[in-house]
């Protein structure tokens, strides 16, 4: 019995090492299946570098992660969630369209993040091309494809308007959403109104917006009846979608080009921001005085002679050092295989960019013949930019930001002292209006001031 016990003592640590490595292996097995199975999404730098330390103490293969689905984004300008997942989107292109290429790897965007139009397929796969073949495949010369738009190869205008006057100097494109009826109205009473685009002006005011869904016909009679009365709207024939805003930067370049590229500067702006319009108005009729600049003491070009910049020209308050967004409760998500960078390159955001005509052209091509990225703003100023050897000129000095337009706004600065050519985006309708008024008013004031001052000169000098 004694040498029994003895045998049984001398076991009991080898049973305790063979327990502890079978809850280890059990605890690593839970671990690994519930990376893969529960979460189903790509995984972080941690969660590969965990994951697959763990497959090397198991002896396992490499462990294999599914994509991402992709989450409901909302669609441009506060409408309706864009359904990224929809029976439309099973259907493919029968062209092989290229992905989109970065400068530290070749990326093959995920299917589900291909943007859908409204009658339109997306590709479900997009290979990618070199280095050398993206460069090369850049025409020398402007051609412009009526029925491509990046990988939609069957685009259409669903409304389009006459190509610009020999007059026009600047074409501005403002981005809006259907629904956006009200923002727009707002634009035409105030620094869009004819007063500012007038048969004599050198500006003009368009706007750009992607289809509605087939399921609202009275939305699309809707926006026909509007651009009817007004004849200013642009409208493609792909999604007006949070992740389609891509698709509507580049046609805002496609029309240029095609409608209107003997125009000085095409000015992008979105629904939520002021323009300038009387002063851009001025500084474009008014020739360029030589050395001009905005404080004799300064280094910085005067706004004037910014605009009259022929070529070259990408105006933006530019973004520098912009971290990629990662986490999953993010808007601005973008996934590794969507963008393997960890900042994205110096971009022009979205809500006003100037561009001269050369540079219209130039990023329009290569957008043409790159891939689809839903960060439109990043992906044609930023990496396209970059790519054409394009330079962001800062715009930030003649930005009206919020704290100086509500100083303008309660009479602590004057407007006309203010050498802006946009507020700030996201601005309140009343204070859009307010700014509008303002200016109005001054205008009225300075009309009568010369009356008068016309009046006591002929006083003075006999004439009546």
């Amino acid at each position: 019995m004694g040498a029994v016990n003895r045998i049984k003592n001398n076991n009991s640590p080898t049973m305790d090492k063979r327990s502890l490595c079978c809850l280890i292996i059990c605890v690593n097995l839970c671990f690994v299946i519930w990376l893969v199975s529960v979460q189903q999404l790509e995984p972080t730098d941690e969660a590969v570098a965990t994951a697959g330390s763990t497959a090397a103490l198991l002896g396992s293969p490499q462990l294999q992660t599914q994509q991402p689905q992709q989450q409901q984004q909302p669609s441009a300008n506060g409408s309706k969630p864009n359904q990224i997942h929809d029976t439309s989107r099973t259907q493919q292109l029968s062209s092989n369209l290229s992905s989109y290429y970065y400068s530290r790897s070749l990326v093959s965007l995920d299917n589900n993040i291909a943007a859908t139009p409204a009658s339109l397929p997306t590709a479900a796969s997009r290979p990618s091309p070199s280095s050398a073949s993206l460069s090369s495949s850049l025409p020398t010369g402007y051609s412009d494809d009526a029925s491509q738009l990046i990988d939609l190869h069957n685009f259409a205008y669903s409304m389009t308007q006459p190509p610009c006057g020999a007059h026009i100097q600047a074409l501005i494109l403002v981005h809006t959403a259907p629904r956006n009826v009200e923002k727009r109205a707002l634009i035409r009473q105030t620094w869009g109104s004819p007063r500012m685009t007038s048969a004599s002006s050198p500006l003009r005011v368009v706007f750009l917006l992607g289809a509605v869904p087939q399921s609202e016909p009275e939305l699309q009679l809707a926006l026909r009846a509007e651009n009817a009365r007004h004849a200013d709207m642009v409208q493609g024939n792909f999604q007006d979608a949070y992740r389609n805003m891509t698709y509507k930067h580049v046609m805002a370049l496609k029309w240029f080009n095609s409608h209107c590229a003997h125009a000085q500067l095409l000015i992008k702006v979105d629904d939520d921001v002021y323009v300038n319009t009387p002063q851009l108005y001025k500084l474009l009729r008014e020739p360029m005085l030589p050395n001009t600049s905005s404080n004799s003491n300064s280094t910085t070009p005067s706004l004037r002679s910014m605009l009259q910049q022929r070529n070259e020209l990408l105006f933006c308050r530019s973004v520098l050092l912009s971290r990629v967004r990662r986490s999953y409760r993010s808007k601005w998500r973008v996934s590794f295989s969507e963008y393997p960078d960890a900042y994205y390159p110096p971009y022009c955001p979205g809500f006003a960019i100037v561009y001269s005509a050369d540079v219209v052209q130039r990023l329009y091509q290569a957008a043409q013949h790159a891939g689809y990225f839903w960060v439109d703003d990043v992906h044609i100023t930023g990496v396209l930019a970059q790519r054409t050897n394009t330079t962001i000129t800062n715009l930030q000095p003649y930005v009206l930001f919020k704290t100086d337009c509500e100083r303008v706004l309660s009479g602590e600065l004057e407007l006309d002292q203010q050498e802006f050519l946009f507020t700030w985006h996201s601005i309140a309708p009343e204070q859009l209006n307010a700014l509008w008024q303002l200016h109005l008013a001054q205008n009225y004031t300075l009309t009568q001031r010369s009356v008068q001052l016309e009046a006591e000169a002929g006083s003075d000098t006999g004439l009546s």
